[in-house]
């Protein structure tokens, strides 16, 4: 999207919050999330500047931290209206409709993490507002086809999607909206090529550069704690020996 048309857009929003009453006074706004190292700290540029942003990481590395908490503040400053969080169908083999319950009730499980970075940015009652009225919603991939995003989605887990899948939830990215892609390459449950590599290959093939951000970030890169790091280091081993 034109960064004029991308601006503009913003610029509406603002104003429709504006006349509504709905804005949110900086003082309520959490400071910034700050990069800690230098691929946080592309990813936080990516965020900012492309419409498509991919974050292929393995664990702790603050994937799911920077995301919720930057995507989060643009809620709460009128950027953005709405926040969609996906993930893929796959349970282990199984998909998510099997599961009873509501879509809520089925999709909060697995997408706790996320959940929890918003809960501890802004509060339980932030969380449970925004999905009464809609303004968070928790959405299972198989639902996805026939919309349009014209909001923020994050799509987390993508390392378990078919290039099929891919297409389909980029090709709902309508103007003005903006599609966060989040995977670990090392959690790989599927057989075949995954979606995320298929989006490599085919944003070099068609030099897609220009609306697509990439950033890899690997075990030497992880914040989250020593024995994170010693555990994902020790797994890294392993499978480089076959073991």
């Amino acid at each position: 999207m034109p960064k004029r048309n991308k601006q503009k857009v913003v610029q509406q929003r603002w104003e429709n919050k504006m006349e509504k009453g709905k804005q949110v006074k900086e003082q309520y706004i959490k400071p910034p999330v700050q990069a800690r190292n230098e691929n946080q700290k592309q990813f936080l540029k990516h965020l900012n500047t492309k419409d498509v942003v991919i974050f292929n990481a393995v664990a702790g590395v603050g994937k799911t931290f920077l995301t919720m908490s930057e995507v989060t503040d643009w809620l709460k400053k009128g950027i953005y209206d709405k926040l969609v969080i996906a993930r893929p169908n796959i349970l282990m083999g199984n998909s998510i409709g099997l599961l009873k319950g509501s879509a809520i009730e089925k999709c909060e499980p697995l997408m706790m993490p996320m959940i929890d970075v918003i809960k501890q940015r802004y509060g339980a009652g932030f969380y449970e507002s925004s999905i009464h009225n809609g303004t968070i919603e928790l959405q299972p991939l198989e639902y996805i086809r026939g919309r349009n995003f014209n909001y923020i989605t994050v799509l987390d887990e993508a390392q378990l999607t078919t290039p099929e899948e891919m297409y389909t939830i980029l090709t709902r990215l309508a103007d003005g909206g903006k599609l966060i892609i989040l995977g670990d390459p090392t959690q790989k449950d599927q057989k075949g090529l995954d979606g995320i590599t298929w989006l490599l290959d085919f944003v070099k093939r068609h030099n897609l550069q220009h609306i697509v951000g990439y950033t890899e970030a690997s075990s030497d890169d992880i914040e989250r704690g020593g024995v994170c790091k010693a555990v994902v280091k020790a797994m890294e081993k392993d499978r480089a020996e076959g073991v």
